[in-house]
């Protein structure tokens, strides 16, 4: 397989490699994060930008549905790479930008590893939102001008009470022995 690079302080982007291993292999690539640096070809990783897991698992939603949904790739991928993503059958592992710690890195995967594709994920849309609503603004609340009076009641001073007089019998029960 050809090297893969990736630039520094990247963000927001995922890549999905198929894995040609037998199941036994797969699930031994899941469980240790050093079969995963060997299988990328990297020494340093960040094993929580990793995610090893069989298609099968992900029933119903298959694997175009979990980029889409549970990992927010940006539609324009997935929809270009629709029918190689539903094909894919097996184990799949994603490559999170995470999992470089923000540092520029080349690497070379084993050829057990084939790239199906980079997603970015989807942007937010972080902009402002214009509220017209009396409510929103400032110092539009009914302000209080006394605090709110504490709840006074028995219970406090009864125990009080109660702890003197079991502290008198003690010290008289101590005095008597």
């Amino acid at each position: 397989m050809a090297q893969i690079t990736i630039p520094a302080h990247e963000h927001g982007i995922v890549r999905v490699f198929s894995l040609s291993m037998s199941d036994d292999q797969a699930k031994s690539l899941r469980n240790s994060r050093q079969a995963q640096k060997d299988a990328l070809g990297m020494q340093q990783l960040d094993p929580r930008g990793i995610d090893v897991f069989q298609i099968s698992d992900l029933a119903e939603i298959g694997l175009h549905g979990y980029l889409r949904e549970g990992v927010d790739a940006d539609e324009a991928g997935l929809t270009r790479d629709r029918a190689k993503l539903r094909a894919l059958e097996g184990w799949v592992m994603l490559v999170y930008s995470s999992a470089f710690e923000g540092r520029e890195v080349t690497f070379t995967p084993t050829p057990e590893l084939t790239l199906i594709g980079t997603y970015g994920q989807a942007k937010r849309d972080w902009s402002q939102i214009e509220i017209d609503s009396d409510a929103a603004k400032p110092y539009s609340g009914t302000p209080t001008l006394t605090p709110p009076q504490p709840v006074r009641g028995g219970a406090g001073g009864a125990m009080v009470i109660i702890g003197l007089l079991v502290l008198v019998a003690l010290v008289c029960l101590w005095m008597l022995s």
